[in-house]
């Protein structure tokens, strides 16, 4: 994801010397479910002396943080660890073209120079009250001895979360105190989640959260389920009176959607719809996390309305939920998405319903969708998505070859941009096969059958037993195997149970030659 930042090297800094040290991300980033920020920060104030003074950091700027990859965060926080005592920085949200994130907490470190400090920079799912540790991007750790005064720049490596302009980095500024200056203020600003109910829930919702990254990291089955049992935990035990309800609620239904998606026997959609409903009505307008919950229920809604029927009375509650965004700024993620949302709504009312002018007006509309920045945002594929599917109804209607081939031509690139084993790849293929079958139809040219049945293959990868859609692709795949096998004959598909490296997929027309034709 591009933002338009700058250079660790031009932001503005003091005349004092600076540090920089540059630190590797893991390829799957911890998430320290097992000691995760208390929410009652332990810290006991240290006492400074003219001998003695305790060195402060005044402000934290972070740089360059891919934050729409595959989950948006609706903030960040800087947490600091350092001889058995942890700080946080509060949880703040960030625009698509911000410059960075910047934190004045005051943060008082050990005058003594021993031991090491650990910088994590968090992603968090909720603003206000945060429950959990939310999800851990990247962290170092430096020796206390470096941290004197002045300023001090880590530059992280970008591997594993997108292709930001710049690396990520951290910029901390420090000064030295001494005993005549006026108090400290408290860093963060942590709702009072000490009890041992909370604790339940913090417990649950981190593992949950780290069992959820796992899954977009791998796409195991066993961790989108670890997750949804983690999540049912915390909903189950949180009383509905308790400051963090909605949060809890956000996550559950959050997790069976994704499940929902994957294999639709797995949760029920009504129920969820239902869930994401209750957390609205406990975050009023006005409260900072209103706008993402209004976002998840609208693309719930979305999903309903596309998948089991144009139903208007939802395609009217989607317009009334967006419309709390218009006085976003253009260049929000909330902004963002909400403009999505409606595109799709659109795209599926037209692709329906539409005329050829209108399917003309938003195919113009879309392309320049699509082709907006910031390029690599984690909204790319849908947005190839709409444009494909409009593309595709235009040329059924009119019947020009330049669409089929613009159809043919974004379907791959959506494609490509989604990660192998991605349940999401599962929509693209499946309209990625329309455009292919066509064109096999008009030229006859078998590479084009050779990529339906690699496509089919892939799509049964994907789809458990029992899925509703299982029966679509088995069905084609038999197709695709019978028309291969009209078109070659008995010897092609002999030679393949004999020899593996002879197979359907690596067959090809021989130079000059017609292509096969059909047996009598």
């Amino acid at each position: 994801m591009e933002m338009s930042d700058l250079p660790a090297s031009e932001l503005e800094v003091s005349s004092s010397p600076t540090s920089e040290q540059e630190f590797s991300l893991p390829t799957t980033p911890e998430l320290e479910a097992s000691s995760p920020p208390t929410p009652e920060l332990e810290f006991s104030p240290l006492t400074p002396s003219f001998d003695s003074p305790c060195i402060v950091i005044t402000r934290i700027r972070a740089q360059n943080i891919p934050s729409g990859v595959k989950r948006i965060p609706v903030g960040f926080y800087v947490l600091v660890k350092f001889d058995g005592y942890q700080r946080r920085t509060q949880n703040k949200s960030m625009r698509l073209n911000d410059s960075g994130i910047q934190w004045e907490d005051e943060i008082l470190l050990p005058s003594e120079a021993c031991g090491k400090i650990r910088f994590t920079i968090y992603a968090s799912f909720e603003l206000e009250p945060m429950l959990g540790s939310g999800e851990a991007l990247y962290t170092s750790e430096n020796s206390a001895g470096e941290f004197i005064s002045g300023t001090f720049l880590i530059t992280f490596s970008p591997a594993g979360l997108g292709t930001p302009a710049h690396n990520p980095s951290l910029l901390i500024t420090l000064e030295q105190r001494y005993s005549d200056h006026p108090a400290i203020a408290p860093s963060g600003d942590d709702s009072n989640l000490g009890s041992e109910e909370s604790s339940v829930l913090v417990r649950e919702t981190n593992f949950g959260q780290e069992a959820l990254l796992r899954y977009h990291n791998e796409y195991r089955k066993e961790d989108l389920q670890s997750a949804v049992q983690h999540f049912e935990c915390a909903w189950r035990k949180c009383p509905p009176k308790h400051q963090c309800h909605a949060v809890v609620l956000v996550n559950f239904a959050k997790a069976n959607f994704i499940s929902y998606r994957t294999d639709p026997t797995s949760a029920n959609l009504d129920e969820l719809i239902g869930l994401y409903r209750q957390a609205l009505d406990q975050r009023c307008p006005g409260h900072s996390d209103r706008p993402a919950t209004l976002l998840q229920l609208a693309q719930i809604l979305l999903f309903h309305y596309e998948k089991q029927g144009c139903d208007e009375s939802v395609a009217d509650e989607i317009y009334q939920l967006m419309s709390e965004f218009w006085d976003f700024p253009r260049d929000s993620h909330e902004r963002r998405a909400a403009d999505l949302v409606l595109e799709t709504l659109e795209r599926c009312r037209v692709v329906s319903t539409g005329s050829l002018a209108e399917l003309d007006e938003l195919v113009q509309k879309l392309e320049y969708s699509a082709m907006a920045p910031p390029h690599g945002y984690f909204d790319i594929p849908q947005r190839l998505i709409n444009l494909n599917n409009t593309l595709w109804r235009r040329y059924e209607k009119r019947g020009e070859r330049c669409d089929l081939d613009r159809s043919l031509e974004i379907n791959k690139h959506a494609l490509g941009l989604l990660p192998a084993r991605a349940p999401d790849r599962l929509p693209v293929l499946r309209t990625l096969g329309a455009p292919l079958w066509r064109l096999f139809e008009i030229y006859g040219d078998i590479s084009y059958l050779r990529e339906l049945i690699a496509l089919n293959e892939e799509a049964l990868q994907l789809i458990p037993e029992g899925h509703p859609e299982r029966s679509y692709w088995v069905t084609n795949s038999r197709n695709y195997l019978a028309k291969m096998l009209e078109y070659l004959g008995d010897i092609a598909f002999e030679a393949q149970k004999h020899d593996p490296q002879y197979t359907h997929t690596n067959v090809h027309r021989p130079s000059g030659q017609p292509w096969p034709r059909r047996p009598q």
